[in-house]
């Protein structure tokens, strides 16, 4: 039985333009990023790691999976080529009211994007705080998104919690609308048993560009001494 699950990398943009309200990170550093992922590492497909957890199959302490929240353009744009050229498979979560606006992909993009192996998420439909709306506006946001994912051919199997916002009653919320995972930012414990929609991820930003730095991220003891923070 699992113990333990690899490190999910969570990112948002990737553009040469810093000063947006999203954690922002210059192609050229990215590029480095993911270098070192492909040679030291062995990037794998979030989907493949919720898989094996199901079935509690082995998973590898060098393995590592990369995600997105948002959707905005410059994931295609500038991300997007420098995933494909170091073969790295990613998971983007996207906003998915704001599919085809100014800023964020458009669906020609998500069904090219998805023809190399990127696949894609759900980040609600309106990028809600989920603890600050009643239980029946979370249940609108979980299955609107989904909806509008499945209807573009897209399994939709997977949520990222907006701000990382979330209870158990909202975790029950996304598991009974047919989700299988979902991640969060939260700080926390790695809980046994895993519990497949609360799964941490680790912050990346544009200062991690050294082989170390890397390391301490993915070798599995980054942020052990912080507890998991429920809304109140």
């Amino acid at each position: 039985m699992n113990l333990w699950y690899p490190p999910i990398l969570a990112y948002h943009r990737v553009h040469p333009t810093l000063g947006f309200d999203s954690p922002t990170i210059p192609p050229e550093i990215f590029e480095k990023q993911m270098a070192i992922l492909a040679k030291r590492w062995k990037p794998m497909t979030l989907l493949d790691l919720v898989r094996r957890l199901e079935k509690n199959r082995p998973l590898d302490r060098r393995e590592v999976a990369v995600t997105f929240d948002d959707g905005t353009e410059d994931n295609f744009t500038c991300a997007y080529p420098i995933l494909a050229r170091y073969k790295i498979p990613a998971t983007i979560f996207i906003i998915t009211d704001n599919i085809g606006r100014a800023g964020s992909l458009g669906e020609g993009q998500i069904r090219q994007m998805t023809k190399d192996g990127i696949v894609f998420g759900s980040h609600a439909a309106h990028h809600a705080y989920l603890p600050k709306l009643p239980m029946d506006r979370v249940r609108t946001e979980l299955t609107e998104s989904r909806k509008k994912l499945q209807e573009m051919g897209l399994a939709a199997d997977l949520f990222s919690y907006p701000a990382g916002g979330f209870s158990r009653e909202i975790a029950q919320a996304v598991r009974e609308a047919g989700y299988r995972a979902a991640c969060t930012t939260n700080r926390g414990f790695r809980h046994f048993p895993i519990d497949r929609w609360a799964l941490r991820r680790i912050t990346m930003h544009a200062n991690v560009a050294h082989p170390l730095g890397i390391w301490l991220r993915c070798c599995g003891y980054y942020g052990l001494n912080r507890r998991l923070r429920f809304p109140s």
